[in-house]
């Protein structure tokens, strides 16, 4: 095994002891599809108007969820805006968000926009969360259901170019908008597929999925998986990256739903790569 492999593994085992608590699963299996959550959520979220936080409500099946966006940089109407979706477990949206885009965003000639999901708000709260399929499969569907709106209100507003972007967890969201929503003008998923299933029951991440979610991989597949659905879709203004060497978005499974032509591969895990701001940065300011 690769060194960034085995740290992909390390800090999932270090992952399990902190998390052995909340593992994914561990109280219900039972979920719709993503694409069917998103057809049948409400997203209550107001109208962007230049920088500042701005929470959403996403409602579904009585359930009221909590969700954000927060606009960083705004410089014109007209201006490409880049709409960037953070990672699992990141207390708050905003982490990796700064690191690759923020804390640089006065040398990028674009909108910065970044989509904090339903239930991650802080940790205790994602935590509690993925307990239940249920919950996850809302988030991933309310943070969907953002992006469409926002991109929607950016096109009113005079957006010419919209890029969706994220990391882990929001590299699927990205490949899910671009299947579901499919408005913007380009997708840069990072360290993504469309085999969410994969990740919870055969990679190193299944370390801090439940016996019981394992135990129904079946159920996690039909509810999280799109890949057919993805491979659907004509791919010309989709650009993903994959880490040759990554233990939890293992690139021979993840890539099988890439058609292969703009799809990028970078010689690092998944921990390894997505520490790389500087490159990750670049290759998404490639779409500018």
């Amino acid at each position: 095994m690769s060194f960034h492999g085995f740290i992909d593994r390390y800090a999932m085992t270090i992952g399990a002891l902190v998390a052995r608590n909340h593992k994914y699963f561990a109280q219900g299996v039972e979920s719709k599809k993503i694409v069917d959550v998103i057809h049948a959520l409400h997203i209550d979220m107001p109208m962007i108007a230049g920088v500042g936080r701005y929470p959403c409500l996403v409602e579904y099946d009585g359930n009221n969820q909590e969700a954000a966006v927060h606009v960083e940089q705004w410089l014109t109407n007209e201006h490409p805006v880049i709409i960037y979706h953070h990672g699992a477990a990141e207390g708050s949206f905003d982490f990796s968000f700064k690191r690759i885009l923020g804390n640089k965003k006065g040398e990028i000639e674009a909108n910065l926009i970044a989509i904090q999901a339903p239930f991650n708000q802080n940790n205790k709260t994602f935590l509690e969360s993925i307990a239940y399929l249920s919950n996850y499969t809302l988030m991933l569907a309310g943070s969907v259901a953002i992006i469409d709106q926002l991109v929607d209100q950016l096109r009113k507003l005079g957006s010419k170019k919209i890029i969706v972007t994220g990391v882990s967890l929001g590299g699927f969201v990205t490949n899910l908008h671009f299947t579901y929503g499919n408005s913007a003008d380009e997708y840069r998923p990072l360290f993504a597929g469309a085999k969410l299933a994969d990740a919870f029951t055969n990679s190193a991440y299944s370390k801090v999925t439940s016996p019981h979610g394992k135990n129904n991989a079946h159920k996690l597949a039909a509810a999280l998986d799109f890949d057919q659905d993805l491979m659907n879709q004509d791919q010309d203004k989709l650009y993903p990256l994959l880490g040759a060497y990554d233990q939890i978005v293992k690139y021979d499974i993840q890539s099988q739903s890439y058609n292969g032509d703009h799809l990028k591969t970078v010689p690092y895990g998944h921990a390894t790569g997505s520490t790389k701001f500087k490159v990750l940065r670049e290759f998404i300011l490639e779409a500018l």
